[in-house]
């Protein structure tokens, strides 16, 4: 597990959200935003607003079974099929911590979309994917406000 906990506010994500909102403007303009839930529904509803994107896709990807600790990576629930096809795809999440995740999702979007950017509020310098968009770099274990609870129930466990 990391060194240290990070508590993120609300304020705060939405400083991040804003800053690659910002970037992602000035070089690529996504016909639809895909969302990585859990972590990631929270950032995609506010980047779908930023950037006026009203097209917004879920996929449910499960690889964290607990703080620190990571299983295979299961896709619960996933996007439409052929709904990407040649369309500039951004996909959101969270962080990527160690960058399984993301790195199976955008190779999975790119065979049917486009163009992929993958945009989070933090990557971590460890991660095997570093997306095209992020906010910070920490090697902290990040606990984001739609978390707060679940973080303070595994911690007592």
């Amino acid at each position: 597990m990391q060194s240290q906990m990070l508590y993120v506010s609300w304020e705060e994500v939405e400083q991040m959200c804003r800053g690659n909102a910002e970037r992602i403007k000035n070089e690529f303009k996504p016909d639809l935003i895909l969302g990585i839930a859990r972590g990631g529904l929270a950032p995609a509803r506010i980047m779908s607003d930023l950037l006026d994107v009203k097209t917004v896709f879920i996929v449910c990807a499960e690889l964290y079974k607990n703080i620190g600790k990571t299983g295979n990576l299961k896709i619960k629930q996933d996007y439409p099929k052929n709904a990407l096809k040649g369309k500039r795809v951004l996909i959101v999440d969270d962080v990527s911590d160690t960058g399984k995740t993301l790195s199976e999702i955008k190779g999975m979007v790119g065979k049917e979309a486009l163009e992929v950017r993958v945009a989070t509020l933090h990557y971590k310098p460890h991660s095997i994917f570093k997306p095209d968009y992020y906010s910070q770099s920490t090697s902290d274990w990040v606990v984001y406000p739609w978390e707060k609870e679940e973080t303070k129930r595994e911690l007592k466990k």
